[in-house]
């Protein structure tokens, strides 16, 4: 029997930079005050101001709770986290964060691509005529990765890329006339899409970036109670509302197996590894397809809707 996955504790050095997206809650929110209580410094890219900042104060008032019985009031961390605006629903937010981002003069060294839903039962698209799973969970976080690409380079040795990605993937498929839910749709498909999409995008853009000493890496966290679940409803809801009874973690457990992906050294220099239960773990067939994985990327950069695609086919030309 195996115990627990175990966090790495070591301090981290003031300047070394993560970003998190959706940092504000659930596992992002855990994922952040960990990072932020060992030193580093945080980037929360959310969508709404007043929740980050809410977040951030109660990270705050939590790290005096967490120190204070144990160090004393001297030994309380001052964290260094810092709101900048991302909504993934938009290609032309996402394009701006990384914009803005780059203007800060920050380094870059590890990228959380965190943020993530499960949709309504029907099928929804995004302001950018993509099908919404698959825009918020896998396509902007791809646009975001490529343009934040330089930093990370500029930023190594030992940058990492970490995808959010989930079991899920296992009950998906790679239909490309059906990507967008043109013939046939299902949240729990879709969703699922998206996440066997940004495994397959971990193989393709780690074999791009070889000798550039940045890990790319997927994981699933667990079953755990998120505003994941926020938009759910109908036959969906149900379900998910019986296996967050059933096996469920809280977001303090659900962030380890990030938290390792993130800041474990016995892991640098390796690249393209599912995590699973704070280690790495197998994956679907599916996903380890080479020819897919590639098709894949390069779909992406040219799918109609325009996504400011020169961003997307510019950036990806540019990866290697």
């Amino acid at each position: 029997m195996g115990g627990k996955p175990s966090v790495p504790d070591d301090q981290l050095p003031p300047e070394r930079t993560f970003i998190v997206t959706g940092a504000n809650t659930g596992i992002g929110y855990m994922t952040t005050k960990t990072i932020a209580q060992l030193g580093g410094r945080v980037i929360m890219a959310c969508r709404s101001e007043q929740k980050a900042t809410d977040a951030i104060q109660r990270m705050k008032q939590e790290t005096q709770e967490d120190f204070k019985g144990s160090k004393g009031s001297n030994g309380i961390p001052e964290l260094n986290i810092q709101y900048m605006n991302l909504d993934l629903s938009s290609l032309e937010s996402t394009i701006n964060f990384a914009r803005q981002f780059k203007e800060t003069g920050l380094p870059l060294h590890v990228l959380i691509c965190n943020a993530g839903l499960l949709g309504p039962q029907k099928k929804a698209l995004t302001d950018d005529g993509f099908e919404l799973h698959f825009q918020v969970n896998y396509l902007s976080h791809f646009l975001l990765t490529l343009l934040l690409l330089p930093l990370l380079k500029e930023s190594a040795p030992n940058s990492r890329i970490v995808n959010v990605s989930s079991e899920g993937h296992k009950h998906s498929e790679v239909k490309l006339s059906n990507i967008q839910g043109q013939k046939s749709y299902s949240v729990t498909k879709f969703y699922g899409n998206s996440k066997l999409f940004q495994i397959m995008n971990m193989y393709s853009l780690s074999r791009r970036l070889t000798g550039h000493d940045i890990s790319v890496f997927s994981l699933h966290p667990g079953f755990v109670e998120t505003d994941i679940f926020r938009t759910t409803s109908g036959a969906t809801k149900c379900c998910v509302d019986c296996c967050l009874v059933i096996a469920s973690k809280d977001t303090s457990e659900g962030s380890k197996t990030s938290l390792i992906a993130a800041l474990d050294e016995k892991y640098n220099g390796k690249t393209a590894l599912y995590f699973k239960g704070g280690k790495p773990s197998g994956h679907s067939g599916l996903s380890r397809n080479e020819a897919k994985q590639d098709n894949m990327a390069i779909q992406s950069t040219v799918l109609e809707g325009e996504a400011d695609r020169r961003h997307l086919a510019g950036s990806w030309r540019k990866t290697g």
